[in-house]
């Protein structure tokens, strides 16, 4: 049973639906909203039982009251447009893509930016894409932040998909990132194997949280020292938490150069002297084993000038 407006709907669960996961039940309920965007609100806090927000994994029970907002913006957001985008293919076959994202893009719609993000250029380019992540996340396996450039892959159809998922998980896909950042390092490389979790000071966040994070293990080398303090890094992520490149070399002191949310007051400062204008880290190497043809598959994409130009800057001083 269920009651509606323009931007809720309330249920109440009957005795059929008890024991039920209510991902699935709204997913079941609300027919032209995926699940994976059904999860995000669940996770927005915008599904409430009885008044109080529950997780995905929640199983109703009978008389439960249920209410949803944000249908509007989520009704908003499950149809996505397909967007005449350059797009940089590095390969293509008939089960998968590689693609270099440029920096300031952001890689899926969200709320409050439904278009020119990467799906819409996927949905433009190619015919076949996975949506077992719904249709708002067509195609992509793994993201990159908005001011991050470089090399992703892009699943064509679920079975892929849910073969490479499995691949990033297990760690059998070798992610090889360029950073440049605050510091000299003693060693060669390091290992940082820290617990990431939503900040408690600002939501917008992540942070090292030794109680309530998940585990996060990131490697690096050193590449390249300068003069200038700065270091450029071969990076090494090893789990794929959000932020989790910038927030562990963060907190081990040695910020990204021109990160505007985990960098120093010395980092901004270095950034505007040599031309600096995001964040200095590209996704520069990607090396798996192909999952449906056996064949081993490694792809290297060069810094784009917006970092080139800069790091030539520091080679010169």
């Amino acid at each position: 049973m269920s009651k509606k407006d323009a931007d809720g709907r309330t249920f109440l669960a009957d005795p059929a639906q008890a024991g039920q996961r209510i991902d699935k039940f709204l997913s079941e309920n609300l027919k032209n909203i995926s699940r994976s965007r059904i999860q995000r609100l669940i996770g927005e806090e915008k599904v409430l039982v009885g008044g109080s927000p529950v997780s995905k994994h929640y199983r109703l029970c009978h008389g439960d009251h249920i209410d949803v907002t944000g249908l509007e913006n989520a009704l908003s957001q499950s149809h996505i447009d397909a967007e005449d985008i350059e797009l940089n293919i590095i390969y293509e076959d008939s089960h998968l893509a590689v693609i270099s994202k440029e920096a300031g893009m952001v890689t899926h719609p969200a709320s409050g930016n439904n278009s020119h993000t990467l799906v819409n250029a996927l949905l433009y380019h190619f015919r076949d894409l996975s949506r077992l992540s719904g249709d708002e996340r067509a195609g992509i396996v793994h993201r990159l932040d908005k001011d991050t450039s470089g090399l992703l892959l892009v699943a064509k159809n679920e079975s892929v998909h849910h073969l490479l998922s499995h691949m990033f998980r297990d760690r059998e896909v070798k992610k090889t990132y360029m950073a440049l950042v605050e510091g000299k390092f003693d060693e060669e490389r390091g290992k940082i194997d820290l617990p990431i979790g939503r900040s408690r000071l600002d939501r917008r966040k992540m942070s090292v949280s030794i109680d309530s994070g998940r585990r996060s293990v990131t490697r690096f080398e050193v590449k390249e020292d300068f003069r200038a303090q700065v270091t450029l890094l071969d990076v090494y992520p090893l789990t794929g938490r959000t932020h989790q490149i910038r927030v562990h070399l963060s907190y081990i002191n040695h910020p990204i150069i021109a990160d505007a949310i985990y960098g120093s007051r010395y980092s901004a400062k270095l950034a505007k002297k040599i031309g600096l204008n995001r964040q200095f880290l590209h996704a520069a190497r990607l090396e798996f084993t192909h999952p449906i043809t056996g064949k081993k598959m490694e792809f290297s994409d060069p810094l784009p000038r917006d970092l080139s130009i800069p790091l030539s800057t520091l080679r010169g001083e």
